[in-house]
């Protein structure tokens, strides 16, 4: 079993990032050296780095690899750029650094951004034959003090008293080169030094697909409450040119729901039930009883654990069993993912009843909020969307046209929007439905502070008949990590 598949087997994420960080060379001229840089600051934003006054890497995210680019030899200064919504800013200097010919250099930015530092890490003096890999391993993670490491054959007991581990190293200590290793199958586990506590663990991880590599394992902190909550921590694995990332293999897909289909109640008589379809990873279960309009199921800044894969919804009539209103396409969840679910649209007319899923990306980032906007109000129509700093603009002249263009214009019912970074504050958040041209969501003073992820879903009144005969009763869902 490769790594790829075991990742598919497992659903672990894995990202295969080598075309996203945009790379240039520094004007080498056939005198090189090489320089790789490793995002590994959690609550960081992406970022540029630069060799001198040239452009060496372009937005690299967090938990990514720009892989070895060539760049000049010679004593050269490297700048880490943050990129944040209102003007970029440096966050790590390094003057005077120096790059020999041939040598090949790691420069990975740790812990959190108020201490983010670089830190440079000596890849495996080894050098591996064609059916070997040479291994060396750094603790990058802020949220793990001192740990044992084990690398062991596929189903070693390392609870065994006999069984000891390969190394034991802290945060940011020294890179451990575990040499050249025979390019086969592995078990890696993580333990509080000193126990058998596991706080990480992946099994049979097939290295032979990298044999003749050299391949350097960052432990990183996890930043969500799905993947933390299997361990604080997961392995980046560089190759010279890209990286994978490897979740803990007890890592789920975490999902809250939405119920904002305002006349399901009314034709179901009450509340609705969710059952998961039978042929889901856990079965025909009921997974959220006695649902009304607005409820979020677990809570709107939380999020239930489930098994990745494949899952069919069943809406039912609360207390008739499943499928009885409505049953969803296949929705399939993968591990270390979290995902909003709303169930929307009309079951007695149009537009048709359905869920709108999104996948959010809850790593908080210490310098902006984050915004995704949902249109999850049939009735409103197709809709203008006016975000602007508290009191900037006054609801009558977002409704006079004063207030500039909208952030989101003629965004329809349906429509989900990619995150907005926006400097953290208090903002005025205003619907305009087109048909309208009134406010019919008017929220004043909504704060946005700094390292919030926020889902904001436009809602209408649990009566359809209603609308829009009454602005007022539109409003929003605020979801936050």
């Amino acid at each position: 079993m490769t790594i790829r598949h075991l990742i598919s087997k497992t659903t672990v994420l894995a990202s295969v990032l080598a075309g996203t960080a945009m790379i240039t060379g520094c004007d080498t001229d056939n005198d090189e050296s090489l320089l790789r840089v490793i995002h590994a600051s959690p609550d960081a934003p992406a970022v540029n780095v630069y060799v001198d006054t040239k452009t060496a890497v372009a937005d690299l995210d967090y938990a990514a690899s720009s892989g070895f680019r060539g760049v000049g030899t010679g004593t050269r200064d490297i700048r880490v750029e943050a990129i944040i919504p209102g003007g970029n800013t440096d966050v790590i200097t390094v003057p005077g650094f120096p790059l020999g010919k041939d040598q090949r250099y790691t420069v990975i930015a740790v812990d959190e951004t108020a201490s983010i530092e670089a830190y440079v890490a000596d890849e495996s003096a080894a050098s591996p034959a064609a059916d070997e890999v040479a291994v060396a391993v750094v603790h990058a993670s802020p949220a793990a003090n001192e740990v044992d490491v084990y690398v062991t054959a596929p189903g070693t007991d390392i609870t065994d008293i006999n069984v000891l581990p390969n190394f034991t190293f802290d945060y940011k200590d020294p890179a451990v080169d575990a040499g050249a290793l025979p390019a086969g199958t592995y078990d890696i586990t993580v333990t509080l030094a000193g126990t058998k506590t596991i706080a990480y663990n992946i099994s049979d991880v097939d290295l032979s697909p990298f044999g003749g590599q050299k391949l350097l394992l960052v432990a990183v902190s996890t930043t969500t409450d799905t993947n933390i909550s299997a361990s604080p921590i997961k392995l980046l694995v560089a190759t010279d040119d890209t990286q994978l990332v490897l979740l803990d293999e007890d890592t789920t897909a975490g999902a809250r729901v939405v119920h904002l289909s305002p006349d399901a109640d009314a034709v179901a008589g009450g509340p609705v039930e969710v059952f998961t379809d039978v042929n889901s990873p856990i079965g025909q279960v009921e997974i959220i009883p006695a649902f009304t309009y607005t409820d979020i199921e677990p809570g709107f800044d939380s999020f239930v654990d489930l098994p990745a894969g494949d899952y069919i919804f069943d809406v039912a009539i609360d207390g008739n069993g499943p499928g009885t209103l409505y049953t969803s396409p296949v929705q399939s969840l993968s591990a270390g993912s979290e995902y909003t679910v709303i169930a929307a649209g009309l079951v007695a007319a149009e537009p048709a009843f359905g869920l709108l899923v999104t996948e959010d990306d809850n790593r908080s980032v210490i310098t902006q909020a984050s915004v995704k906007i949902v249109h999850g109000a049939p009735a409103a129509g197709t809709v203008n969307v006016y975000v602007t700093p508290a009191g900037q603009f006054s609801k009558e002249d977002v409704e006079n046209g004063l207030a500039g263009k909208p952030l989101l214009e003629n965004f329809e019912f349906g429509d989900i929007t990619d995150y907005v970074a926006v400097p953290p504050g208090n903002y005025d958040i205003r619907v305009v439905p087109l048909s309208l041209g009134v406010a019919a969501i008017n929220v004043e003073n909504q704060a946005l502070p700094e390292g919030l992820v926020a889902t904001v879903i436009a809602r209408q009144p649990n009566d359809p008949a209603a609308v829009p005969n009454d602005p007022a009763e539109f409003g929003l869902v605020l979801l936050t990590n």
